[in-house]
């Protein structure tokens, strides 16, 4: 089987990078979780079969992907009826003034790590007509401290572990 698998290594990145659009995206988010990915790139990377580098790019890349096109698809459906009369709603109307004027890094960065929340919060932000070029400003942050921190904790799990609950 690891045979096989060595075989398959030159695809590693592109392996990671649509299981990582596959985990934010709005559709599919809800049902693949990321932790079984996570245990499948730690096989890779401890195997030899990809490097860090290889892990952020490809997460990274993917997570951009993947959310931008949920602000898409947000943007596109933002102009329907449905949405318009929710986000007629004041207390929608409020919640869109904090975002355009200091709220929307704090939101993206809480969003990106509540699980139940991370495939739908570009979908909101794009059907409430935040501008793209703040989003994006804030998601290749957000995006990038998201890849790495799981990438420590991958990488340096077990040590953690024993440093923080002994062995």
């Amino acid at each position: 089987m690891i045979e096989a698998l060595y075989h398959l290594s030159p695809y590693a990145p592109v392996v990671i990078f649509t299981a990582s659009v596959l985990d934010i995206f709005f559709v599919t988010g809800f049902i693949l979780y990321g932790a079984a990915m996570m245990g499948s790139v730690a096989m890779m990377y401890t195997t030899g079969m990809i490097t860090i580098e290889g892990i952020i790019i490809a997460s990274y890349l993917g997570t951009l992907l993947g959310n931008t096109v949920n602000f898409a698809v947000g943007r596109l459906f933002g102009k329907t009826a449905f949405i318009i009369k929710r986000l007629e709603q004041p207390r929608i109307q409020k919640a869109q003034g904090f975002l355009r004027t200091n709220g929307l890094f704090l939101y993206i960065l809480v969003c990106r790590f509540i699980a139940i929340v991370r495939p739908l919060y570009a979908v909101v932000l794009g059907s409430m007509q935040i501008k793209f070029y703040r989003f994006i400003l804030y998601e290749l942050i957000v995006a990038l401290l998201w890849v790495i921190f799981w990438l420590i904790i991958l990488i340096q799990g077990e040590s953690l572990y024993s440093h923080f609950f002994g062995k």
